[in-house]
């Protein structure tokens, strides 16, 4: 079904993407609004225990390092209840799958192109993600692998170039509040390691799996710093008002000035947020792709990519019907959704732990 190999480094490009390029836009308005000016200090907290699921997830693999997730959870549970992970796992690809492509249309329509119809936006990007997803694993490795340094690259720049405009007093005092305010701010980028389930999926394809607890853990830290770089610049450059921008991040990008000449860089944001969300994009399509294939026993996963990403098209148009809706949604229903599937993940491991000290495995 799937004949192609990624690198460990690879997967963890492919695993940067699940949080950092959203989390560059949305982290300093929804933590913000429970952390105040130690917006900043949040992901670093909600880093911490999403440390213990990721080894957790990884350890869970390398038990069975030649099945995906789909396939080992029949092993553990059984044919019908592992059938019904199975199919709540190709479901939590399709959705997140959704709930992005909202957030890029959203974005795209707001920002850049307001008089263009979220939908040829969406469906557009549909098209694209869905032709990359029909070529295989590798090819989504070696997108990542292109890709992501260049944007690595660029938000060093931005970051760099914004400095002439920072107040390093906004920060203070650090933590007046004590430290709760900051740790309720982390509970939405905690619920985001639930993606990281689906490492389950990709690690059978992984050439050098031994290294990949190493690009993993480089993964995680590298996340960690760019939402907490992110929130820190947007604190010195908007202080306690940064929960009322809805992209923060843009607005920083829109006071880097170059001499009286180069004003505006918006579109060097594009450059950071758009490959990385295509790449986003295409990791859980291909989750939900291949593991629908492999929960129905088919042959191919390529016939299911357009239908699936059309699904998930018509998801994300039928979710909310406004903005303000849909930031609701994901501030509240879609953590709830995450946390369940963290305790999926924990189950598969407990159930996979015991039954491998009881010598069933």
């Amino acid at each position: 079904m799937e004949k192609g190999k990624i690198s460990a480094a690879q997967l963890g490009l492919l695993f940067y993407s699940v949080a950092a390029y959203d989390g560059i836009l949305y982290i300093p308005k929804i933590t913000g609004k429970e952390a105040g000016h130690d917006l900043w200090i949040s992901p670093i907290w909600a880093h911490l225990p999403g440390l213990l699921f990721v080894l957790m997830v990884l350890r869970l693999a390398r038990i069975f390092p030649k099945e995906s997730i789909i396939q080992y959870s029949e092993r553990l549970l059984g044919p019908w209840f592992g059938k019904a992970v199975g199919l709540a796992v190709v479901f939590y690809g399709i959705n997140l799958t959704s709930v992005i492509l909202r957030e890029y249309g959203d974005f795209i329509s707001a920002v850049f192109m307001q008089k263009t119809p979220t939908l040829v936006a969406t469906g557009s990007m549909v098209l694209l993600i869905s032709y990359a997803v029909r070529g295989g694993v590798e090819v989504l490795g070696r997108l990542a692998q292109l890709f992501l340094p260049l944007t690595f690259l660029v938000f060093g720049l931005l970051i760099l170039l914004s400095i002439p405009e920072w107040d390093a007093n906004n920060i203070l005092p650090i933590m007046g509040k004590g430290i709760a305010p900051s740790v309720e701010g982390a509970i939405i980028p905690f619920s985001w390691f639930a993606g990281y389930l689906m490492i389950g999926q990709y690690f059978p394809f992984v050439s050098n799996q031994r290294k990949t607890i190493v690009y993993v853990l480089l993964t995680w830290f590298g996340i960690m710093l760019t939402l907490s770089v992110s929130g820190l610049v947007s604190v010195f450059l908007f202080g306690k008002h940064i929960s009322t921008l809805n992209y923060p991040f843009i607005e920083v990008v829109r006071y880097i000035g170059i001499g009286k000449f180069i004003q505006h860089l918006d579109a060097l944001l594009l450059i950071v947020w758009l490959p990385g969300t295509f790449i986003q994009l295409t990791t859980y399509l291909y989750t939900a792709a291949l593991g629908a294939s492999q929960l129905f026993r088919l042959n191919q996963y390529r016939q299911l990519v357009f239908p699936i990403g059309m699904l998930a098209l018509v998801m994300c148009m039928w979710r909310t019907s406004s903005v303000d809706a849909f930031e609701k949604y994901l501030g509240t229903s879609h953590v709830i959704f995450d946390f369940f599937y963290m305790l999926l993940g924990l189950l598969l491991f407990l159930t996979a732990w015991i039954r491998k000290r009881l010598g069933r495995l």
